[in-house]
């Protein structure tokens, strides 16, 4: 991370890095999305959809070291197993959701969000 970058460059930067740790561990469809800034919730959202129970653990627990080996930051929160199919690592500006396919289709955050 370069000094100097505001919140919100930092929080991109996280993010695409987090999409990054999702490819590597073969997600599927995962996506960035920008929060408005009234949302009060965090800056970025990154979804990446997972094609079994051990699969989604998988990406859970890579992104959770990558994040914390490289930028030494741990999840502020965190689900702890797979509670439904849909794993959350809260990494304050940016928030990690990790879903089965139907759980992904069944709340579709990309269009509740505003994302493409």
């Amino acid at each position: 991370m370069t000094v100097g970058k505001n919140r919100v460059e930092r929080a991109k930067e996280l993010a695409e890095f987090c999409i990054k740790c999702a490819d590597d561990k073969k997600a599927e469809n995962p996506v960035i999305i920008q929060l408005p800034e009234t949302s009060g919730i965090a800056d970025f959202f990154v979804l990446a959809t997972a094609n079994s129970d051990p699969h989604l653990q998988a990406l859970a627990n890579h992104i959770e070291r990558q994040m914390r080996e490289v930028y030494q930051i741990r999840p502020i929160s965190g689900d702890d197993g797979n509670p439904g199919g849909w794993i959350l690592l809260d990494f304050g500006d940016v928030i990690i959701h990790l879903m089965l396919p139907e759980i992904r289709e069944k709340y579709q955050l990309e269009t509740l969000w505003g994302g493409k």
